[in-house]
């Protein structure tokens, strides 16, 4: 029996334990199936324990009355076993795949946004800060220092000017700052990068390497290390009007800007995350994106549940 229906079972009897009046006889036989086999035991042990810190039941909206409805219809109970079971972790952590459904990390920043959400700050001093989705940071803005840490995702600034205080956006890999001006920031978590449109940008990693950006250019840095300076081709803050726009990219990094629109997991098959994409996809309807990722190249889109979506290559 595959790992994938040991899960299952596990996930279909905690469904059934929840239940107040679930017989004796059911109990019984619960026990039985946990003893007859020590991947069942391991199984149902994680799973637990996954529940416990992620508290996935709550995290699905299902009380114990919509548990017993559920169980009671089979097509819907398949359709809720499915859905837990990618939260609950095939083949990935618990705690990732119910983060990527309800954002979890980030959700006590100044500023913060969710699944498939963008929202615009004004900021007390004037700047303008736009965050992609899934992306959070915290401000501190005084009479000394203008300042914003990403903690994780993409922002657009346009920093209203002040001669003497420059704008400073913070990473865990070093600054971008700029006096006035509109620019990008990506926090990923090996390095982070910035797109200057309209700013000149001071850059400084943790270690202490700087550099600079003209309007127009673009580059990354790690804590160690600023990557050679390139020009901009246009389009990349296309997000901020809801299209991510592509030339010659990676369909792994196609599908990197879609998953914070997406409440679920997409998987892509080493064999194809190199395929060359160009073009604009829409990030607010991702499976219309996915639907044309599959009509251009040379790949099948299988959704397995709405949470659940793999890409590989077509047969």
């Amino acid at each position: 029996m595959s790992e994938e229906k040991i899960v299952e079972q596990a996930i279909e009897w905690m469904l059934r334990l929840e239940l107040p009046d679930l017989p004796n006889a059911e109990r019984a036989a619960f026990e039985h199936w946990r003893s007859a086999d020590p991947r069942h035991e391991r199984a149902y042990a994680n799973l637990a324990k996954s529940v416990r810190q992620f508290d996935v039941p709550r995290q699905l909206g299902a009380s114990t009355e919509v548990l017993r409805g559920t169980l009671q219809q089979k097509k819907e109970r398949r359709k809720a076993l499915q859905r837990i079971a990618v939260l609950a972790g095939l083949g990935v952590g618990a705690g990732l795949l119910v983060n990527q459904v309800t954002p979890i990390l980030g959700m006590n920043a100044d500023l913060h946004t969710g699944t498939g959400e963008r929202q615009t700050f004004t900021l007390a001093d004037g700047s303008v800060v736009t965050l992609n989705a899934r992306s959070s940071a915290d401000r501190w803005l005084d009479q000394g220092r203008r300042l914003l840490k990403l903690a994780t995702g993409e922002l657009q600034i346009e920093v209203a000017a002040q001669a003497r205080h420059p704008f400073v956006i913070e990473t865990a890999h070093g600054s971008a700052s700029t006096l006035s001006g509109t620019l990008l920031v990506r926090s990923a978590a090996e390095r982070t990068e910035v797109i200057s449109l309209r700013s000149l940008t001071n850059l400084a990693t943790l270690n202490g390497q700087s550099g600079q950006l003209q309007p127009g250019q673009h580059t990354w840095f790690d804590r160690s290390a600023i990557a050679a300076v390139q020009s901009n081709r246009g389009g990349e803050n296309s997000w901020v009007d809801g299209y991510y726009t592509a030339f010659d990219a990676a369909l792994i990094d196609v599908i990197g800007a879609l998953r914070p629109y997406r409440r679920g997991v997409i998987r892509v098959d080493p064999a194809v995350a190199q395929l060359r994409v160009s073009g604009a996809f829409p990030l607010d309807d991702s499976d219309h994106a996915l639907d044309a990722l599959a009509a251009t190249l040379p790949v099948a889109v299988a959704r397995f549940t709405p949470y659940w979506v793999t890409i590989s290559a077509r047969a």
